[in-house]
């Protein structure tokens, strides 16, 4: 429950009839899900406006409301209101100082180009097995969705664990201001959001944010196989725990790996000089590195290994994050449809790769998306990589994939489709029952669009 004095302090607000006994259970910035009793922000944006939506907010319950102005022509003269000049900033330093006011309360933040939200999950997942968790889900990891995952924090939770993510320099430094964190951890540095940030120096420099006002209060959970990571470790005045698949310096270890088939992969994790035979569900090689780095988190925060490996099994992973279906004409896709920079489209092949047997093995690959100048030169990279794997057939969608086919040079095969129902019934000319197909792009290519049409044929 928020108080009145609490918000009008923290957002310096000056208020319209506001009743001292209004208790705050909620806080939203869609009236469509205001709930009776909650606070509703009037946010602006480029395509909305919250302040014409303020009536139906009372209307469905709300106790109160933080706007920039009062609509003229509204009734809402006599309703509470808190009246601020950036509804944005109130929402901002609302939630910053709704964080700071749980002085026990552990956070954890992870950003990083790959592997950040699956990384979140199993961490969460290892920190729920004995504390109640607070986390932030979907795609609330930017300047609105980090805030209001933090106004949900209440008495009960005693850890809370945040994705941050970003696509230009300065917005992980507002995200870690806002949130505090106590934790912090870069799962990799990769060819991301270039359009913006020019370079993988560029791409560090922004994740470099996060730890970038830490100090030996914080501990900075560090990548050793990755150097651009090791770098910035370096300038980091903090604790540091060292986590790798090959990195000599790390705390906890991995031996043994062995992939189950399409189920799970199983490995022996080492802590302390103890054991733990371990598996997760899924697929991804890479993915042993996200687990890698959420044990890592738990152990900062003193988690033993026994918890850190019941949470790891109880981890499930998310959906079109390799997500293995198996399609109604017998082969196998697998669903990585959730995004896609030229890193993680990389794994993405050489994951595909591992299942060529005597079956086939296709990708349909869309575009990759902020990639601003480089786009040409990173898609024809794709294809020379594909061009050297083991791919039967490449089949493309989107502007900037045709140069994928371009690269591959004639040295392997493959076919631009003009929209996602093309490469569909291209790819049923040619999968047989047994054959393996990957389907990757990112957000917003809607590769899934390709899965759907298959149940529609």
């Amino acid at each position: 429950m928020i108080d009145i004095n609490f918000i009008l302090n923290a957002t310096k607000a000056s208020a319209n009839r506001i009743d001292n006994g209004i208790k705050i259970n909620s806080v939203s910035i869609d009236s469509r899900r205001i709930k009776k009793g909650g606070l509703f922000i009037a946010l602006k944006g480029d395509n909305f406006d919250g302040h014409n939506f303020i009536e139906e907010s009372f209307q469905k319950g709300a106790a109160c409301a933080i706007v920039e102005k009062i609509p003229s022509n509204s009734n809402l003269e006599d309703k509470p209101l808190f009246i601020v000049d950036s509804t944005q900033k109130a929402l901002t330093q609302l939630a910053k100082s709704w964080r700071n006011s749980f002085s026990d309360l552990k956070v954890v933040a992870i950003t990083g180009s790959n592997g950040k939200t699956t990384t979140k999950e199993m961490t969460n997942s290892i920190l729920s097995v004995n504390n109640n968790v607070l986390k932030n889900s979907g795609n609330f990891n930017n300047h609105i969705g980090l805030p209001l995952t933090l106004l949900k924090l209440n008495s009960n939770h005693k850890l809370c664990v945040l994705e941050l993510g970003m696509s230009d320099f300065g917005e992980i430094a507002e995200l870690a201001s806002i949130a505090n964190p106590d934790i912090g951890a870069i799962t990799n540095i990769g060819r991301a959001h270039l359009e913006k940030l020019g370079s993988l120096e560029g791409v560090a420099k922004a994740k470099g944010e996060l730890v970038e006002n830490f100090n030996m209060n914080n501990t900075f959970c560090v990548n050793a196989d990755d150097p651009l990571v090791l770098e910035i470790a370096k300038k980091t005045n903090s604790k540091k725990i060292f986590f790798g698949l090959d990195s000599k310096e790390s705390h906890i270890k991995v031996e043994n790996l062995d992939q189950q088939g399409f189920e799970s992969i199983t490995f022996n994790l080492r802590l302390d000089g103890k054991t733990a035979s371990t598996r997760i569900r899924g697929i991804g090689r890479h993915n042993i590195l996200n687990a890698l780095c959420a044990s890592t988190i738990a152990y900062s925060l003193g988690c033993p290994l026994d918890e850190i490996q019941a949470g790891l099994e109880r981890y499930i992973p998310s959906q079109m994050r390799l997500e293995v279906i198996e399609s109604p004409y017998g082969f196998k896709i697998i669903n990585d449809a959730y995004n896609a920079n030229p890193d993680s489209m990389l794994k993405g092949i050489e994951e595909l790769g591992r299942y060529k047997t005597k079956n086939n093995v296709f990708a349909v690959l869309g575009d990759m998306l902020e990639l601003g100048e480089s786009s040409k030169k990173q898609h024809e990279y794709i294809g020379k990589e594909l061009s050297r794997s083991k791919i039967d057939f490449v089949i493309t969608v989107g502007n900037h994939s045709r140069y994928i086919i371009e690269g591959l040079n004639g040295s392997a095969k493959g076919h631009h489709a003009k929209d996602h129902e093309e490469a569909c019934k291209l790819l049923l000319e040619m999968a047989k029952p047994g054959d393996v197909v990957l389907i990757k792009g990112s957000r917003g290519m809607k590769m899934e669009n390709v899965i759907q049409y298959l149940y529609k044929v």
